[in-house]
């Protein structure tokens, strides 16, 4: 039986090593020792404000509970 397969990609809170920049975001700061959020993709690491992330997980949680909705509903899906 196959591995079930996630749709999300590789990210996890880490602690910055030193400071840079939002990748989202030039003007927000992450300063050495604040926490961030970094996602794996393509061998290369992105980081992020917790700002910005959570901007960006908070949006794409409702996209999926959109998505799943439709799957539960049966319903065809909707023209984009």
């Amino acid at each position: 039986m196959p591995r079930p397969r996630s749709l999300i990609v590789s990210m996890e809170i880490t602690v910055a090593g030193s400071s840079h920049n939002c990748r989202n975001n030039d003007s927000h700061r992450i300063a050495k020792g604040v926490k961030r959020l970094t996602i794996k993709s393509d061998g290369d690491k992105q980081h992020y404000c917790l700002g910005c992330a959570k901007g960006f997980l908070v949006k794409d949680v409702e996209r999926l509970r959109a998505i799943l909705a439709e799957i539960e509903s049966g319903a065809p899906p909707a023209a984009a």
